[in-house]
């Protein structure tokens, strides 16, 4: 049985699953180079058809993951589309009329925003854009036309029911667990709980209540950063905030919600959570502010998670939906003693809602205990031949690079210990917001000057954010303190690291609270990559990397080489002399190739 699931809202993407095995998954961002593009997944579609002609043109059902969609959304491209003062323009325009008792038409006050071409489908159809349902059978209809297939093939699956399939499907837990969905919005809810029983997956709660996602989302915008981007620098900034700072900002967080046994319980009427926010948090320092909104969401969850893992006896815990992006918080739940296992799936965030809707579509006309769990993330599509060899004839790279044939993980490792940093890529993308070591910038983790050099260089990120490991699995209990034997081999999870590693890793552990966001190497799982830390170990004692996604601030992890040429090493204000991709090293003339 082939089935191919998608998602077609911000981060979309579409997932090929055949006989219970997930084949492949293409990000709409990688293709058209947009973060998190939303709308109908064409190009990721395209992508899939190229390799896959066959599975492409016999497929039996398409999950779609979200019953409900939003007109607006659509038709302003609202996510990615929106930065702060577009945000900012629609609060004024928009929520505060609302908040004051108008009742303004959003397509109206909104009109500069709109472009019906942005998303694919012919939205000039729609009639009514009150109308779900008339939205609904448009998408029907333009994914089986675009597919080639019949509109009793296209079902549509809700939101956290896609999400809770994908976090257990995904994790290594295979008896009954707890699967947690917390997330902004999404089919009328923004937390769902899961039990799974003998591989079946049985939902036992839903809220609308659970607003920690909307609050941080709106702490975000507060703080004068990009909402649905970049929430995890609220999180990097919180840890700088000092104890007393925390005090009273977070009294204003605890007035709105609470933890009541097992259900979320409002404390107040809160008509616009932002006018709300803005309003009690002026005047506290932005750090504080930061730090308040994280306890916050560490104590929320902590309560919640311990009340139901104590009322249904079932101590394995599985987090996803966007709030399980919260590494911190996972880490505060994963040191609760009620807690024996806990897995974050890769990609919890939307970008996997496609690959929940497969899982579910396979498992109402399957066997669920045939779908076979995800063990790898490198189940991007990857490059052609060509595809490299346009790059080592790119007019750039032949006028400022040099060229080297047969680069050994050694070549790479011995520059790395020499102090300077290496775009590298091999074969297929990592899935996810994570660079596993497919699409990676390295660097030695041992000198703490390379943060400054890599945020300024090239990344220009803030300079409160830290950077993470890549650490071979066998040099694991050196580095980091993991008492429950949590999978660490996606970057899902934070962990306090060991004294050793605040020696000998200072570059790649937070600078404040000493925590790391992990990935364990395993030979099997990568063995080129295994291979480069490990030659980096012979030669420097420390067996672990720094690693970076590949990518400058703001655009998409890279998809083909000539993406770092195009983005990267072209950009004036990068400084990188080193790129390797499968076996190539390309050197800028004047530095010396090993």
């Amino acid at each position: 049985m082939i089935v191919l699931g998608m998602h077609d809202n911000h981060s979309a993407s579409v997932c090929l699953l055949v006989d219970g095995e997930i084949l492949a998954i293409a990000e709409e961002e990688r293709y058209t180079r947009v973060k998190m593009d939303s709308g109908f997944p064409k190009a990721s579609i395209d992508a899939l058809i190229e390799q896959y002609p066959y599975e492409m043109a016999n497929i039996d059902y398409v999950g779609v993951a979200c019953i409900f969609q939003s007109y607006k959304d659509f038709a302003t491209k609202r996510y990615p589309g929106f930065k702060i003062r577009d945000f900012l323009i629609e609060e004024n325009k928009y929520w505060l009329p609302i908040l004051n008792g108008e009742k303004p038409n959003y397509l109206k006050v909104m009109k500069d925003y709109i472009n019906l071409q942005n998303c694919h489908y012919d939205l000039k159809k729609i009639k009514n854009p009150d109308d779900s349902e008339e939205l609904q059978n448009l998408r029907r209809s333009h994914i089986a036309d675009y597919l080639n297939i019949s509109k009793k093939k296209v079902f549509f699956i809700d939101h956290h029911l896609s999400h809770a399939h994908h976090g257990f499907y995904s994790s290594q837990i295979d008896t009954d667990a707890i699967v947690f969905t917390i997330d902004g919005w999404g089919d009328f809810a923004n937390a769902t709980i899961n039990m799974v029983r003998s591989g079946k997956l049985e939902c036992i709660y839903r809220t609308d209540q659970f607003n920690l996602g909307r609050i941080y989302h709106f702490v975000t915008l507060l703080l004068g950063m990009q909402p649905e981007q970049h929430e995890y620098k609220v999180m990097g900034l919180a840890a700088y905030a000092k104890e007393h700072y925390i005090v009273e900002p977070l009294k204003v967080f605890e007035k709105m919600y609470k933890v009541e046994g097992l259900d979320i319980k409002p404390l107040m009427k809160i008509k616009n959570h932002y006018q709300y926010l803005k309003n009690e948090l002026e005047g506290y320092r932005f750090d504080a502010i930061a730090g308040a909104a994280q306890r916050y969401v560490e104590n929320m969850l902590k309560e919640w998670v311990r009340n139901w893992v104590k009322e249904t006896g079932i101590n394995n815990v599985i987090l996803t939906g966007g709030v399980a992006l919260n590494i911190k918080a996972s880490k505060i739940i994963s040191e609760l003693d009620s807690v024996s296992k806990i897995h974050v799936p890769m990609g919890s965030g939307d970008e996997s809602l496609s690959i929940g809707a497969a899982q579910y579509m396979w498992s109402v006309k399957n066997d669920p205990t045939l779908l076979q769990k995800i063990d790898s993330p490198y189940l991007g599509l990857g490059y052609s031949n060509e595809d490299a060899l346009s790059v080592l004839d790119h007019p750039y790279v032949k006028e400022n690079f040099n060229i080297k044939e047969n680069c050994s993980p050694k070549d790479i490792a011995s520059i790395l210990a020499s102090g300077e940093i290496v775009a590298y890529m091999q074969g297929r993308m990592e899935f996810g917001p994570r660079a596993l070591g497919n699409r990676s910038i390295l660097a030695s983790p041992i000198d703490q000057n390379i943060v400054q050099v890599i945020n300024t260089a090239i990344k220009n990120r803030d300079f409160w954010m830290p950077f993470t490991p890549s650490i071979l699995a066998e040099f694991a209990p050196k580095y980091i303190i993991n008492p429950k034997k949590i999978d660490a081999r996606y970057m899902t999870m934070a962990f306090d690291s060991t004294d050793e590693a605040k020696n000998k890793l200072k570059a790649a552990i937070h600078q404040v609270d000493s925590t790391l966001r992990a990935q364990l190497v395993f030979k099997e799982l990568n063995p080129r990559y295994h291979a480069i830390i490990s030659e980096f170990s012979e030669m420097t004692g420390v067996g672990a990397l720094l690693n970076t996604s590949l990518n400058i601030h703001g655009k998409p992890i890279v998809h083909k080489p000539v993406n770092v040429i195009d983005e990267i090493l072209v950009n004036p204000l990068v400084e990188l002399n080193y790129f390797v991709f499968d076996d190539f090293l390309i050197y800028r003339k004047g530095k010396e190739s090993i």
